[in-house]
């Protein structure tokens, strides 16, 4: 019979001093630390890019950026040769998942580490990701050491670092504008820029972010409402009146967008392209498309071919 402290849901025990720096081979170092009362941290520098996700706890994140408050579901972004340290606010000591990438990692895409955050990124910024659930498969899988675990670990992190750092984009940075465009014109359709009088709900505006990079991601009412943590009549109430639209046909003209881009573009069968933006079946997808832009999809490759410039039409209300 195994011992208590043989389970893998055990805690680990609290810390007085940081977890000890340990990049391994593939460039990755995941870690949890969960700080004891008297938990003391020196001012270090990292060759790579840390991610600290507050999971308990409230403390400032001392250093060369100031002192900025940290707390429950706030995500700390270090980056390369930042000088930092933690400060725990007295009586919350903090717990944490953190994530150490190292930047040869990041080679392939020249320049991308320039457009990283920096900084306490707040918990309502985040909330889409799911960053604990991530974040605690990431550890696990980490743990487990050998190479397929090792490959899965790596792109985890990656996909981790890219989804956070598109979050962290203004939520008001708008697709193309729509409404400006002829009806009868079958080109790129996007979703409408939307009034900056209309008083915006911080949740809602993340969610939003999120959505126009995940739009094919499969998900329902609940889901995008728990996201937000919100109620599903909230929710509807403040999805309708921050973007004029229900969430369904919100969705589905981000993944119209992306469906008559991928007609002009590719060669791709119908059925392929439904399904890549997230419709569930063909029917869906035409029955939808008809209904935004009043063609069915078949006119978008049949036409593109002749058009020499993009013209962007305005969806059907």
């Amino acid at each position: 019979m195994s011992n208590a402290t043989d389970r893998p849901d055990e805690l680990p025990p609290k810390r007085i001093a940081p977890v000890e720096e340990n990049l391994d081979e593939s460039g990755i170092w995941a870690f949890e630390s969960q700080h004891g009362d008297t938990f003391q941290m020196d001012f270090t520098r990292h060759r790579f890019l840390k991610l600290l996700l507050i999971t308990a706890g409230a403390g400032v994140i001392d250093g060369d950026w100031g002192q900025p408050v940290c707390k429950k579901g706030d995500l700390v972004v270090v980056p390369a040769g930042m000088r930092h340290k933690i400060v725990d606010s007295h009586r919350q000591p903090i717990s944490l998942y953190g994530l150490g990438i190292a930047h040869k990692l990041f080679r392939p895409v020249a320049g991308v580490a320039r457009t990283f955050p920096c900084g306490v990124l707040q918990a309502q910024q985040l909330g889409p990701l799911r960053l604990e659930n991530r974040l605690r498969r990431l550890l696990y899988t980490h743990r487990q050491g050998d190479r397929l675990h090792r490959l899965a670990s790596v792109a985890a992190a990656l996909d981790l670092v890219a989804q956070v750092s598109l979050a962290a984009v203004s939520p008001g940075l708008p697709l193309a504008e729509l409404d400006a465009m002829e009806d009868d014109d079958p080109q790129s359709p996007a979703v409408p820029v939307q009034s900056s009088t209309i008083e915006s709900d911080p949740m809602i505006e993340t969610y939003l972010t999120w959505l126009q990079h995940n739009f094919f991601e499969p998900q329902s009412l609940g889901d995008a409402a728990g996201a937000c943590g919100m109620s599903r009549r909230g929710f509807t109430t403040a999805f309708r009146k921050q973007t004029g639209r229900t969430w369904l046909d919100h969705v589905n003209r981000l993944r119209v967008q992306h469906a008559v881009t991928l007609l002009q573009t590719t060669n791709r069968k119908m059925a392929s392209i439904a399904f890549q933006c997230g419709f569930e079946d063909l029917s869906t997808f035409y029955r939808v498309m008809h209904r935004i832009t009043g063609h069915r999809p078949g006119v978008y490759r049949t036409k593109s071919n002749q058009v020499s410039a993009a013209v962007i039409p305005s969806f059907r209300r």
